[in-house]
């Protein structure tokens, strides 16, 4: 079980989202950021902690911290799963606060293939710290100091909104998945003005992953288990408004150690090279990452993120097939 826990732990790794969504390259590690049918899947109790300091370079960079529990339930063939979300931006000028329950539930289509669906709803909170801010109209002319009272005006500081996401994932033989998931279905607004022109986007996602043991040339449907040394290669595209990502990545497990690089691509000229360099021990793993900036526009810089997971394998004391992984 702890190779098939490893083995998704590296499926879609590299996915990333842009535009009005916080960003985590390891959303394998935090699953409902990519699908929420994907709550469970590693066919046991799963706690995750994860944290991300962007655009270290630049001033006001961004910092995001996560947790999240899922744990799937054999003989209901379902999931459940919680997360909550903090993600700092420019020095606490503007920070959200996420916490979202999910439900998955598990179909045999046949041997060994299977259909997750899964459904996700979530509360926001936004916080603005607008008094943190000098605006135009508070530079004097003649100084050139900002010591004017600023005209600007705010709703409140604070907004607090409601959201549901949904998603569905198909699965040969737990080394082939490919998934579709929306999210924001509702497009709820979560500005501090205006709130009619400000709204949340929804976000479009479609994911595949594939894995292949290196130590048997059974193939795609050769024996069950994989040995701990194994390639994996996946993609992802994500669209939000006028935003798209598409990212492509591979990499080898070969225990205790993984490793992994992908390419991830806005495709309008911002472009991002990951390196992953993850480890396992009985239960824990912890998993580094390191974007590096190669994209010919000066507006980036250099970021990481750390991850810890534990997995907890609960012994069923009626054993059904397993239908997750």
């Amino acid at each position: 079980m702890k190779k098939w826990l490893c083995l998704f732990i590296m499926g879609l790794w590299t996915c990333c989202a842009v535009a009005q969504d916080f960003t985590l390259v390891n959303h394998n590690l935090t699953p409902f950021c990519l699908n929420p049918a994907l709550a469970g899947n590693a066919n046991a109790i799963r706690v995750g902690l994860n944290y991300r300091q962007q655009w270290m370079a630049l001033g006001n960079n961004y910092h995001t911290f996560r947790v999240s529990y899922d744990q799937n339930f054999y003989k209901q063939m379902c999931a459940v799963g919680f997360a909550y979300s903090y993600d700092n931006m420019a020095s606490s000028v503007y920070s959200v606060n996420e916490m979202s329950l999910v439900y998955a539930h598990t179909m045999k289509l046949q041997d060994e293939m299977f259909l997750r669906l899964g459904l996700q709803a979530t509360m926001f909170i936004n916080q603005f710290g607008w008094d943190r801010i000098k605006y135009g109209d508070q530079y004097d002319r003649n100084s050139r100091t900002p010591d004017l009272e600023t005209l600007e005006k705010f709703d409140n500081d604070s907004r607090t909104f409601f959201d549901v996401s949904a998603g569905a994932a198909f699965v040969i033989q737990n080394r082939l998945t490919v998934g579709v998931s929306v999210y924001h279905i509702a497009e709820p607004s979560n500005g501090f003005v205006e709130l009619e022109e400000n709204i949340l986007r929804r976000k479009f996602v479609g994911h595949l992953s594939f894995f292949q043991d290196l130590q048997n040339t059974n193939g795609l449907w050769g024996r069950a288990d994989l040995s701990d040394n194994y390639f994996f290669t996946n993609a992802s595209y994500q669209n939000q408004a006028d935003y798209q990502q598409l990212n492509v990545g591979m990499g080898v497990a070969w225990s205790p150690l993984v490793l992994g690089v992908a390419d991830k691509n806005n495709l309008d000229g911002i472009n991002i090279i990951a390196f992953m360099l993850g480890g396992h021990f009985k239960g824990l793993q912890v998993y580094y990452v390191y974007d590096l900036f190669t994209s010919s526009k000066k507006n980036g810089s250099w970021s990481h993120e750390i991850n810890f997971i534990y997995i907890y394998n609960k012994k069923e004391k009626y054993p059904c097939p397993v239908t997750y992984w």
